[in-house]
């Protein structure tokens, strides 16, 4: 009896709230950008593409970002190079894909640009994007 309850109860709940969370995974068009890297340039000083580079230690760590109306979008990063890509969306460090690998990122709205760069700064690439597009960039040589 308990179990055909439960079983009952999630079907509801299924049928509830499962259109709204279908609904909002295609709301986006995929768009898929081809991004060629270029040879990074030997500057001195900071790089300008970077607010808040990679965390070297746990005395700061990075504030909640201020939450809007459906403020949250992914971006997906295909790397296709033997290369560890740092990846940065509006200045600010959000993860690293490995060679070859996948990465996903949850952006806030109000993303205006991607950077990436080798760990090791010999490449790098940059982007514009938005919210209104399920991002998709494959990061080349």
């Amino acid at each position: 009896m308990r179990t055909t309850l439960l079983n009952i109860f999630l079907l509801g709940l299924f049928l509830v709230f499962g259109p709204v969370f279908i609904a909002n995974s295609f709301s986006q068009e995929k768009k898929s950008v081809e991004i060629n890297g270029t040879q990074v340039e030997k500057a001195r000083g900071e790089n300008p593409n970077i607010i808040s580079g990679v965390p070297t230690d746990d005395e700061s760590p990075m504030p909640e970002p201020e939450k809007e109306r459906g403020s949250l979008c992914m971006i997906d990063f295909n790397n296709y190079t033997g290369y560890y890509v740092e990846i940065y969306v509006n200045g600010y460090y959000m993860g690293t894909v490995a060679p070859w690998g996948y990465y996903p990122v949850d952006a806030y709205a109000g993303y205006t640009t991607i950077y990436c760069i080798t760990s090791g700064g010999t490449f790098e690439w940059s982007a514009a994007g938005n919210c209104d597009y399920y991002f998709n960039y494959d990061l080349y040589l």
